[in-house]
């Protein structure tokens, strides 16, 4: 009885130990950076807003961009099609003749004010989509009326982004040093985008400095979505479209833009956390030692503000010391 007594005394330490141990593992992790990341990530509900932003991508901005081809001259429209063709691997089967078709029509034909302006309109739905989810990662209020306009302004960014990009790709058509000068374009024009449309969307209250993380991780994950894309996509593609006709294309290609958006949200999950940790990584991230560093007041708010603090008789006084 002493033995079994003693026995069960060191089954309960150990347990004890160990369960001592597994807390302390566990509160390590969940303080760590991808145990910030992991409780961010489910914060933001990162699966109903990646797949949100999908939806909503191939419903307003398919369109914005077959008005954007009917609009734009013949050189920027092939570049558009040889962009969905790299980007999105479409080969040459029906539907790509298809998305040649439209293009090519859409060109023949006027688009008027008014429908550009609907679709423009349209396509804010995503944009302001895009804008709650960087608002729920960095734990931003919603912007209010005062910054209504930028989902829409972001929306005229992307189109004049479709347009250079896809003349870029047209002028650079070949092969050699063509494709390096692609791969520097679709870079650069990566980052920059990535860059800016946080900034605009929280309506630039988060610095630039604080920003290039979730640029940088941005563009590295759709970079490398894109090399795997090229690899894997065309092939998927193809079967679908061979076994379920356009219906599997548009299967695929919604599938590629969860992928994407996936990639999108983690990265600005990835970019919010970075800038939010002590020690010497936060402050390079953030630009500054200080923890809300990274945090920027508008222009208009801090003129409102200082407006607010100063005192009635103040105007007075200072309009008086002035003369």
């Amino acid at each position: 009885m002493a033995n079994a007594g003693a026995t069960d005394d060191a089954t309960d330490k150990a347990t004890t130990t160990l369960r001592r141990h597994a807390g302390k593992q566990f509160a390590r992790l969940k303080g760590g950076f991808a145990g910030r990341c992991t409780a961010r990530a489910f914060e933001i509900q990162i699966t109903d807003r990646m797949m949100a932003l999908a939806a909503q991508a191939f419903l307003a901005l398919m369109p914005l961009v077959i008005v954007v081809a009917s609009a734009a001259p013949d050189s920027v429209t092939d570049g558009l099609v040889n962009v969905l063709r790299k980007r999105v691997g479409l080969g040459g089967g029906s539907t790509t003749r298809t998305v040649e078709a439209i293009a090519s029509s859409a060109t023949e034909t006027s688009v008027t004010v008014i429908g550009f302006l609907i679709v423009l309109l349209a396509a804010t739905s995503f944009s302001r989509a895009l804008q709650r989810v960087y608002e729920r990662a960095w734990r931003l209020p919603a912007g209010g009326l005062r910054s209504a306009w930028r989902p829409l302004a972001w929306i005229v960014g992307i189109v004049v982004y479709f347009l250079v990009l896809g003349l870029a790709f047209k002028v650079s058509a070949g092969g050699g040093p063509w494709t390096l000068l692609r791969t520097v374009i679709t870079t650069a024009g990566s980052l920059l985008l990535w860059w800016w449309s946080p900034f605009v969307l929280l309506s630039g209250r988060v610095r630039w400095r604080a920003l290039l993380p979730t640029a940088l991780a941005t563009t590295c994950g759709t970079l490398l979505l894109g090399v795997f894309s090229a690899r894997y996509v065309p092939h998927l593609l193809s079967t679908n479209e061979r076994r379920y006709g356009t219906i599997g294309v548009a299967f695929t290609i919604e599938s590629w833009l969860v992928l994407l958006f996936a990639v999108v949200v983690a990265a600005t999950v990835v970019g919010s956390v970075l800038v939010e940790l002590p020690g010497r990584l936060g402050s390079w991230a953030r630009g500054a030692s200080a923890p809300d560093a990274w945090r920027r007041v508008p222009r208009r708010e801090a003129r409102a503000k200082n407006g607010r603090d100063q005192a009635p008789g103040d105007h007075e006084n200072g309009r008086k010391s002035a003369e």
